[in-house]
């Protein structure tokens, strides 16, 4: 009678770790015509100001962790620095029952000064943590036709129009990095 016991509770045991490692694919639904907000437009609080109180909802932590889950491979031992959790920057933006999230690499997590490249992700999820869309960096952006950005005709190098600029660029990639490639001040002879 004890050993159909033991069996039972470390049979529970086992199939508890096994579902806990396993993670729950998010329900995903594209839809294109979701537009992301200008994550960096204006400076974001931060919650890492010791002393202060903040209220965060259901919602918006469940949005969070499925974007992050979606993003991010499962945790363990043997996942590397930047692709932790807690070596990303996250920007949340909320707007009726969409919740966008913006998730970047933070290099400085992992003593690095830049980011790997195609790092981030953008992220609209609904309050009942479908994610409507997500914009992987580096992935194609199918709202936008495939000429989006480019001009028809010929401008001068080194100037863009501040549409085809989107949102700007990450805040952790070096200025250097942020000329929009400016032309040299010397051209050659």
């Amino acid at each position: 009678m004890k050993r159909t016991h033991s069996v039972l509770a470390s049979g529970l045991v086992f199939a508890g770790c096994m579902r806990a490692t396993v993670p729950t694919p998010a329900k995903y639904e594209e839809d294109a015509s979701i537009t992301f907000p200008q994550f960096f437009s204006q400076p974001a609080v931060s919650l890492g100001t010791e002393g202060t109180v903040y209220a965060l909802d259901g919602d918006t932590l469940r949005a969070l962790s499925v974007a992050t889950r979606d993003l991010l491979p499962p945790q363990d031992a043997t996942v590397s620095c930047g692709s932790r959790w807690e070596s990303q920057q996250y920007r949340v933006v909320r707007q009726g029952d969409i919740i966008f999230i913006r998730i970047d690499e933070d290099p400085k997590a992992c003593g690095r000064t830049q980011p790997a490249l195609d790092s981030g992700a953008s992220y609209a999820v609904h309050r009942d943590g479908r994610i409507l869309r997500r914009l992987i960096d580096g992935q194609t952006d199918v709202s936008k036709p495939g000429d989006a950005g480019v001009p028809s005709t010929p401008g001068e190098p080194g100037a863009a129009s501040p549409d085809a600029l989107g949102d700007g660029p990450s805040p952790f990639l070096p200025r250097s990095w942020q000329d929009a490639g400016a032309p040299d001040p010397a051209p050659f002879q």
